[in-house]
């Protein structure tokens, strides 16, 4: 791979932070195939692309939650000692309420593997999980519950955490409906 220049590169000058309003999540476990990392890449930019879909077991699929705007949050943390170093991917959200579904999803995912897809502001995608290492919940860092006052935020805040050797971006499709045998 050969270095290039890495110009200021905002297209239409875009560069709005945060998430959008939905993010995918699945079980890890349902994933049959992850996308391929880059094993010789040509480029910079193939050097943080994904190649290829999710494809999810037969029966499976991956699911859409609804977060409070301005409460999604991706992070890259770099980690590690000099000769060792990757990454750990956080994603920090909040969904408004309490009702019997996203209380469910919080029993069901607190001890389990879980992939992800997060879209940034401008539609670019990361995934959360590779065929190595899941998704996994760490909390609920901006607390959960009914709030003490009638103004206060009523709902579930979540973080999940991925490690991973390398940051990627997916440019593939979510796999919304249940995939069918071949």
């Amino acid at each position: 791979m050969e270095f290039t220049n890495i110009d200021k590169n905002l297209p239409n000058g875009e560069n709005m932070g945060g998430i959008v309003q939905k993010i995918y999540f699945g079980f890890w476990v349902d994933v049959e195939t992850f996308p391929t990392k880059p094993v010789t890449p040509a480029t910079l930019e193939d050097n943080a692309s994904l190649t290829g879909n999710i494809v999810m077991k037969t029966g499976k699929r991956m699911f859409e939650m609804y977060i409070t705007d301005d409460t999604g949050e991706f992070n890259v943390e770099p980690v590690g000692e000099v000769d060792g170093k990757s990454f750990v991917l956080h994603l920090n959200f909040f969904h408004p309420g309490m009702q019997k579904k996203i209380l469910g999803f919080i029993n069901a995912a607190k001890n389990d593997n879980l992939v992800f897809v997060v879209t940034d502001a401008e539609g670019q995608q990361y995934l959360m999980g590779d065929a190595m290492r899941p998704a996994v919940y760490q909390g609920a860092p901006n607390g959960s519950g009914t709030g003490k006052e009638t103004a206060a935020r009523k709902g579930m805040s979540c973080e999940f955490t991925y490690k991973t050797g390398n940051v990627h971006v997916y440019t593939g499709t979510v796999p919304l409906t249940e995939a069918t045998s071949v």
